[in-house]
């Protein structure tokens, strides 16, 4: 494998050259110029590489990259990566996808984000060239059967945490503290029909504005704490201990606030249940101030760099030795959803269009470093996400 600087260099051309019309590593022509014959190993790609998303496109082709293996020294590869950039725009992204169908690609991996993914997804289905995306969109699918997702959702990180909790906890009770915002709202009624669907019970469900810092009103609000010298006249500063009425509490938000909300229930006394979160929850910022606090917390997270899966351990070294820093969820992803591709042509179980589509929907329990990976009739990933827990001030996996 080209490592380090060589490796940096290698990609440093293939950005460069990828903000042209487009890029093919590997050998250049196409014989499938007029559109009618896919090459049998030719992966298009697209992302933002300029526009207000060139951040995250430029971190995601690394990860194809890496996956393809269009750079690697100690052995040659079939495959050529063809890297189209959708600027950032969702008209951009459809017309890259014709682009592709022209140059002859026989699977398409991306976009990113929501409506690029939409755009491109319609036109991959209309000309009937597989699409494996990368958005948290829910129903990008169902757009037709050429149309499938590699990716971390806001469902299957519910389906998980609620599972864990009441399956390896025992835990039944539980209470909602959520963001006034539509991801906010998308996850109670996900949690609210998974916790019920299960035999658990929601006791209490409270929302805060996303616009304030001050969290204290919401947490009194949910423990049915009354505020003191308000309780039927006992003298100011006289409050039992509040008993919430719940075992367990999920906050569906980002760590930053999440940091400022914890600490709020411990102000308040409420304490003894257990803290449930999403991938938002898995960062070291999470623990910089009151550590303590989140102790025993549980959430879950598609990628931990920390991981003891071998798969995914592997995946952060290699990453690491290729760009001089550790990958992140979203990275992990992309390179699953490229090297998933990969092996199904270096196999030869895509030799055109259809046959890569049907072989894709047949992947069961892939090998990936997100975990374990298959493809149901709905098209949409189900993995093993990693469950992950504070214990003695540091983020650690439990599953």
């Amino acid at each position: 494998m080209v490592s380090g600087r060589g490796f940096r260099a290698a990609r440093s051309l293939v950005f460069g050259l990828t903000l042209g019309f487009f890029l093919t590593t590997g050998i250049a022509g196409s014989a499938a110029e007029n559109g009618l014959v896919a090459d049998p190993h030719a992966v298009g790609c697209i992302l933002p590489l300029s526009g207000r998303y060139a951040a995250l496109g430029s971190r995601a082709l690394d990860a194809v990259l890496l996956a393809t293996g269009v750079f690697q020294g100690e052995k040659e590869t079939p495959i050529r990566l063809i890297v189209e950039d959708s600027q950032s725009e969702p008209a951009v992204a459809g017309a890259a996808v014709a682009r592709l169908h022209r140059k002859g690609v026989v699977c398409i991996i991306g976009p990113l984000g929501g409506l690029e993914v939409m755009e491109a997804a319609k036109e991959a289905q209309r000309l009937k060239i597989p699409i494996l995306t990368l958005t948290q969109w829910e129903g990008i699918t169902e757009i037709g059967d050429y149309v499938f997702r590699n990716f971390l959702t806001a469902a299957m990180q519910v389906r998980t945490i609620v599972h864990y909790a009441q399956a390896e906890m025992g835990l039944r009770r539980f209470a909602i503290l959520y963001p006034e915002d539509p991801y906010g709202q998308e996850m109670v009624r996900l949690f609210r029909q998974e916790v019920i669907m299960n035999g658990g019970e929601i006791r209490k469900v409270q929302s805060y504005r996303t616009d304030e810092n001050d969290y204290a009103g919401p947490v009194c609000a949910l423990a049915g704490i009354v505020p003191a010298g308000d309780d039927q006249g006992k003298p100011p500063g006289v409050q039992a201990k509040p008993d919430p009425g719940f075992e367990s509490l999920f906050i569906p938000d980002a760590y930053h606030r999440v940091a400022m909300i914890v600490p709020q229930l411990a102000y308040h006394d409420v304490t003894g249940i257990r803290l449930l979160g999403t991938s938002g929850w898995d960062s070291p910022e999470l623990l910089k101030n009151n550590p303590e606090l989140f102790e025993g917390a549980i959430f879950v997270d598609g990628f931990f760099s920390d991981s003891f899966r071998s798969e995914a351990s592997n995946f952060t070294e290699a990453f690491y030795l290729a760009y001089g820093r550790e990958p992140e969820t979203m990275e992990a992803l992309v390179y699953d959803a490229a090297h998933m591709a990969v092996q199904l042509l270096i196999e030869e179980r895509g030799q055109n269009r259809e046959t890569f589509r049907n072989a894709l929907a047949q992947v069961k329990d892939f090998p990936g470093v997100t975990g374990r990976t298959s493809f149901p009739p709905s098209r949409d990933a189900q993995k093993e996400l990693f469950v992950l827990t504070v214990r003695d001030n540091q983020i650690i996996q439990v599953k």
